[in-house]
This record gives structure tokens, C-alpha cells and sequence, in this order.
């Protein structure tokens, strides 16, 4: 996933802003915090913002709490239109 990031990434004029779907994601424990430090250096490097959604209540708060930890905005929507609606009013729609 980094790799294809960057290799996409690596020559924008411009930082996009993203917005992330977790739905049906999943991740082994041991793997969220090497997963999170990663999304960090991500927008850290590529992105101008980023927000996160998932309709599962379970993922959220893990996700959350591990993108905290790293300093990433934890909040992470409910739903594609929450977080459409978020990005609407960042720009001023």
C-alpha cells in the first residue's frame, strides 16, 4: 500500500485530499501500529488532509486510538456521507 502511494503520489503538483473507506477492512493487532505509524508518514508526506470512515463502531475506536497515538486527526466517521459532508464545509461548499 505505501509503495503504491508513493509511486502514485511522488510527482503531484498538487496534495490531495483523501478520504478513506475502512469498511470490511481488517487488521491483525499486532499489526496496527506499524499500520498506523505508516498512514502517518503517508499524509505526513503526500497528503494535504486526510479522513477516515467506517460504519463499524469496533474499528473506530481501535483505529482511532492508534492514529491518536501517532497524531493523526483520530475522529473517524460513520458513514461515506459524514465524511462527505466534513470535507464540504472544508472547503466551503
Amino acid at each position: 500500500m505505501r509503495k503504491e502511494v508513493e509511486s502514485q503520489l511522488a510527482s503531484a503538483e498538487t496534495r490531495p485530499y483523501a478520504i478513506v473507506n475502512y469498511d470490511n477492512f481488517s487488521i491483525r493487532p499486532s499489526m496496527l501500529d506499524a499500520y498506523s505509524e505508516m498512514v502517518t508518514k503517508l499524509v505526513k508526506d503526500f497528503y494535504d488532509a486526510i479522513i477516515h470512515y467506517t460504519t463499524s463502531s469496533f474499528l473506530r475506536m481501535k483505529l482511532g486510538d492508534a492514529l491518536k497515538r501517532r497524531g493523526v486527526a483520530p475522529y473517524i466517521y460513520e458513514s461515506p456521507e459524514e465524511a462527505r459532508e466534513h470535507e464540504a464545509q472544508r472547503i466551503g461548499e
